[in-house]
């Protein structure tokens, strides 16, 4: 059962770091592969809605997200945006 959801929102930093699909790609792929996501890009943006169900409650999404896009592979994104959303 959902029980809300976690927006997040990057944008990229460097010219140089891959281009929104790619990103958006490497980004779902260092994420755990249950977790249900609905994405949107831009082209220097990504949203992604993740959906809060056990075992991905907030703390752990949140924490996720920031790792994941600490990641050598993300180089060049930054995070903008982290909410929690009904």
């Amino acid at each position: 059962m959902t029980t809300g959801y976690l927006d997040v929102q990057a944008v990229r930093d460097d010219d140089r770091a891959p281009a929104s699909a790619t990103t958006l790609v490497r980004l779902l792929a260092l994420l755990p592969p249950d977790w249900s996501c609905t994405e949107a890009i831009g082209p220097n943006w990504i949203r992604l809605r993740i959906a809060l169900t056990a075992p991905a409650d907030e703390a752990t999404a949140r924490g996720a997200v920031r790792a994941t896009l600490a990641d050598p592979a993300l180089r060049g994104w930054r995070l903008t945006g982290l909410r929690t959303a009904a």
